[in-house]
């Protein structure tokens, strides 16, 4: 794998004995990257299709719903599911929240933006606009270890079917199977860690013409 497409963390995270350092300590022993990737996918189809039952159209999303969303994905994979991190990470040059600021940080998140924006009543430009700006400073924060990204798509998801939309198609940003356009959304990412919020909007934008 391409060095720029993985994490660097300090080198004594704690690594499965025997994965060559390609798979994180989980409940299950695993030792290969491919079997425990399968894995995880099959757990967040399942938690995708609860998840919604949980969370209803009138829901105000909070921190720990982000916690609880992490755990009930991952609690029989990772022993850290639904616990904030505590390694400083970056990937491909960026530099993701320093540890130390993550519980700050989520509760500014829930402050300025999820009460705000949930429960997610918009439509137009300002459902864009929504999904992007806590789906960014989420990414942002990466509060979790392993899976922020799609802990922070499940979000976008929650929030789009409380605006009346069904579960998002993500296929325009699908780094297998649209390289532009996942290069497109990592762009979009930089851009608003540095408060430009349009390219991000657009992204959701496409998301949304394909859900």
């Amino acid at each position: 794998m391409d060095d720029k497409n993985r994490y660097s963390v300090p080198e004594n995270e704690d690594y499965e004995p025997g994965s060559n350092n390609e798979v994180l300590r989980n409940l299950l022993g695993i030792k290969d990257k491919e079997t425990i990737e399968q894995i995880e996918g099959k757990e967040l189809e399942r938690v995708g299709n609860e998840l919604p039952g949980l969370y209803g159209p009138d829901h105000q999303f909070t921190a720990l719903d982000i916690q609880q969303i992490h755990e009930l994905w991952l609690a029989d994979i990772y022993p850290f599911a639904g616990q904030y991190r505590t390694v400083n990470m970056s990937k491909g040059g960026f530099q993701f929240a320093a540890s130390f600021l993550i519980d700050k940080l989520i509760q500014e998140l829930e402050t300025k933006f999820l009460n705000q924006y949930t429960p997610c009543k918009f439509n137009g430009d300002e459902l864009t606009y929504a999904l992007g700006i806590v789906h960014v400073e989420l990414i942002i924060i990466h509060p979790f270890r392993e899976g922020n990204g799609r802990v922070s798509r499940l979000l976008a998801n929650l929030m789009a079917m409380q605006a009346g939309f069904p579960q998002l198609n993500f296929e325009p940003i699908d780094k297998t199977e649209n390289t532009d356009g996942f290069n497109r959304y990592i762009e979009a990412i930089h851009a608003g860690f540095d408060g430009n919020y349009q390219p991000i909007k657009q992204v959701f934008a496409k998301i949304l013409n394909a859900s």
